[in-house]
């Protein structure tokens, strides 16, 4: 019970945080500290922390993943579907457009994340083909889980789905920049957007590790 008390403030919290303001979010951790002891540990998990979600995911490699599993790196996600025609194709395609103003040491201590809003029909073959024909970076992840965690995920992120009667969904096309210990630290709204911020603000998560 009190578990499910703390999802449920977990997700108001942050739901009411994205719908206020379309401007970057940042939040900083209560109980970071600096540690000169080998191997660092990682920074404390704060009530904000997407990481204290308790589903279980698949990666379209067949493994499980948790989202604590994703702890100790910033992470670039976005929620998309496979068979999307449009919007999640230039969501892909701004998140590669990130990649690439990366340098390849920046990119070594980032993740990228694909969120599937369609759990039921993107499984991991076709996540495998999706990501085959957008030549993602193997590095890349990408995950599904059951219904239920797909919507608390959404909701979470503040991010809207309708499902319509194709099949597919009306959503928004957000990007997310995640810190080491799971909070939201920033997020674009909307497509084909010059990254010159999101990187701005993933440098800065980077320099704080």
């Amino acid at each position: 019970m009190k578990k499910a008390v703390r999802y449920f403030i977990l997700a108001l919290t942050t739901v009411t945080a994205v719908s206020c303001s379309q401007k970057k979010q940042e939040v900083s951790s209560c109980c970071s500290t600096k540690q000169h002891e080998s191997p660092e540990p990682l920074p404390a998990i704060s009530g904000k922390s997407l990481f204290l979600l308790d589903s279980r995911w698949e990666t379209y490699r067949n493994d499980t993943l948790e989202f604590e599993d994703l702890s100790g790196k910033p992470v670039i996600a976005a929620m998309i579907f496979t068979n999307c025609p449009s919007a999640c194709p230039r969501i892909v395609a701004d998140m590669k457009n990130i990649e690439v103003g990366l340098t390849a040491a920046e990119r070594e201590q980032v993740r990228f994340l694909l969120i599937s809003m369609d759990p039921k029909r993107d499984n991991p073959e076709q996540m495998r083909k999706f990501a085959s024909d957008h030549r993602l970076d193997p590095d890349w992840i990408m995950i599904r889980s059951d219904r239920m965690a797909t919507l608390e995920m959404a909701n979470v992120l503040g991010v809207r789905i309708n499902p319509l009667e194709d099949g597919g969904f009306d959503h928004s096309n957000t990007i997310h920049i995640l810190n080491a210990t799971g909070e939201i630290a920033y997020q674009q709204h909307g497509l084909a957007i010059e990254p010159a911020e999101i990187l701005s603000q993933i440098r800065r998560l980077i320099n704080q590790k």
